[in-house]
């Protein structure tokens, strides 16, 4: 199984669950996202970092939409599992389930229930760590994940705090990331929403958007930057997200000078990690939605 570059808990999830059923690896080009580490280390996972994919051998890609989130991965004999709207690998895939769905996870754990496999604790642990991780702690969730999210904790025989404990950061390190984020964090009233940015010292911008959100920002912008690498989310309050501000574009064009090693997201929620200067982006990104929430522009 393989998950994108800068796998996230959705990735993990699916590629850890399948990896018990059908007993197979777990491989990820690159790096993975910081709550993808956490729940690496809670559960743990075995994982192979910058797998090298023998010939012949036969791969599933889970939670995966472009040939560009899978750096020195040869794509010559290969599945697909996604839930992404625009999903490139489809063409070139052998196979393929693909749906637009809360999450990767959902579709594994459909895919599982269809072969009658069974769901053990831990597997039941990781799909639903990503289910609430793609759902913004179910902030996003449909009524028909929630459902699916009940099954699955009931299969596992596991609770909901279960899960909680498990996508969770220490106590340490949550009060660090929450001071650190208050010190610095700058305000910016664009439009109708409340923007939120601040820069964090550690690579944990997922946990820092989020947290933003719960504080009460519109939309959250944090950045991380280590020498010339740079690592950016953009997330959107799931309260608004049906006003027509598309974050995927306003990302995009925000790092067309920058070196891109890795775009993915939708309009509510994106991540970007790169080589550039986080304050231009963010500059850039700021401005392009000054731009896209001013009465007076069409977009």
């Amino acid at each position: 199984m393989v998950t994108h570059e800068d796998a996230d808990a959705d990735a993990l999830g699916a590629a850890y669950a399948l990896s018990i059923a059908l007993e197979g690896r777990i491989g990820v080009p690159g790096d993975v996202a910081e709550h993808g580490r956490e729940l690496i280390k809670k559960l743990k996972m075995n994982v192979y970092f910058s797998p090298v994919i023998e010939e012949g051998e036969r791969i599933i890609i889970v939670d995966t939409a472009d040939e560009q989130q899978l750096p020195d991965i040869p794509l010559e004999s290969y599945a697909v599992i996604d839930h992404h709207r625009d999903n490139k690998l489809l063409q070139g895939a052998e196979a393929y389930l693909h749906e637009e769905t809360d999450s990767t996870c959902q579709l594994v754990y459909r895919i599982l229930k269809k072969m009658g496999l069974p769901i053990n604790r831990e597997m039941a642990l990781a799909l639903s760590a990503g289910i609430l991780g793609d759902t913004i702690y179910l902030e996003r969730a449909s009524g028909s994940t929630i459902i699916v999210l009940g099954e699955i904790l009931l299969q596992g025989g596991i609770t909901y705090k279960d899960v909680l404990e498990i996508v969770s950061m220490s106590r340490l390190l949550t009060r660090e990331t929450k001071l650190q984020a208050a010190i610095s964090a700058q305000l910016y009233k664009l439009g109708d929403y409340l923007i939120v940015f601040t820069q964090t010292n550690r690579d944990y911008v997922y946990y820092v958007a989020i947290m933003l959100l719960e504080l009460g920002a519109d939309i959250a912008l944090v950045s991380y930057q280590e020498g010339d690498e740079v690592n950016i989310r953009l997330v959107k309050d799931p309260r608004v997200q049906d006003t027509g501000l598309d974050l995927f574009k306003v990302m995009k064009e925000g790092v067309v000078g920058s070196k891109i090693e890795n775009l993915w997201g939708d309009e509510n929620f994106v991540g970007f990690k790169g080589v550039g200067k986080d304050l231009e982006i963010v500059k850039e990104i700021l401005e392009n939605i000054r731009y896209r929430t001013d009465k007076n522009n069409y977009y």
